[in-house]
């Protein structure tokens, strides 16, 4: 194993652990949605990793479905978190308007012409 590949893997396993600390403690569940997909990105890279140390490309098709998996979960939960948080609002009365009252100043009952000039009594 060359050095690059040991500091490379290394630090995907101290990323992992973090996310998996993150998967366990985080008070919401949209904290634990990121940390799932972030937990996912660091398996595709230790995958890829692997894949560029050994010079092989069969891991490929893994990589593709993998982030494939990972993207539509993280949508499908995304959409989850947000019409479960979406409650109904609810449905408020119209408020009466008082209505106007006939007559009150002018021949049209107070309102104003459409070409602006006020009607005068």
């Amino acid at each position: 194993m060359n050095w690059v590949t040991g500091v490379v893997l290394a630090l995907l396993v101290a990323s992992g652990v973090m996310v998996f600390v993150r998967l366990a403690r985080g008070p919401s569940m949209l904290d634990r949605a990121v940390a799932v997909d972030a937990l996912l990105a660091v398996v595709v890279a230790g995958l890829g990793a692997r894949a560029a140390e050994a010079r092989t490309p069969y891991t490929l098709p893994v990589l593709l479905v993998l982030a494939f998996l990972g993207f539509t979960g993280s949508v499908a939960s995304a959409r989850f978190i947000a019409a479960r948080g979406a409650e109904p609002q609810e449905r408020q009365e119209p408020q009466e308007q008082p209505e106007p009252q006939e007559g009150a100043g002018t021949e049209d009952g107070g309102r104003d012409r459409p070409d602006g000039e006020e009607t005068g009594g």
